[in-house]
């Protein structure tokens, strides 16, 4: 009986594990223009291609500047922040339903730094990501177009 109990714990605990794993692996299939996205980022999953216009900046100070610029969405990263106005969405459905122009930006150090990098300023960027309700966007993939 005991050897039947410690089988049967170590079957569930595998399967749990195998399940976890799988689950985890459908997260990390991307979405493509031909059909859905599959996983956790599912619906949630967005490209959009922006410029970064200043880096320690906030959007007041550039709707100031561009008052009727409504493509205009503050970035911010820890204490860093930026302003990027945005010219494509790949999820209009979620992105339009952003409460206000601001995102927080999460993701690999190195993705961050070369999307809030001095010298991609004013260049066409493409993001990749997820974004989540509480309009955070987790970075996936960032690449510098033009």
């Amino acid at each position: 009986m005991a050897t039947l109990g410690k089988t049967l714990r170590i079957g569930v605990t595998a399967a749990l594990l195998l399940a976890g794993t799988t689950t985890m692996t459908q997260g990390q299939i991307a979405g493509s223009e031909f059909g859905p996205e599959v996983g956790p980022g599912g619906a949630w999953a967005i490209q959009l291609r922006e410029k970064l216009l200043c880096t320690q900046c906030s959007l007041a100070e550039v709707q100031k500047l561009q008052p009727n610029n409504s493509q205009l969405y503050q970035l911010t990263y820890r204490q860093e922040q930026g302003v990027m106005e945005v010219s494509w969405v790949s999820n209009t459905r979620w992105w339009n339903h952003l409460t206000i122009p601001r995102l927080r930006v999460r993701g690999e150090e190195r993705l961050v730094q070369q999307l809030t990098a001095e010298e991609n300023l004013l260049k066409e960027v493409e993001v990749s990501g997820v974004l989540n309700s509480a309009q955070v966007l987790d970075l996936q993939a960032v690449t510098i177009r033009g």
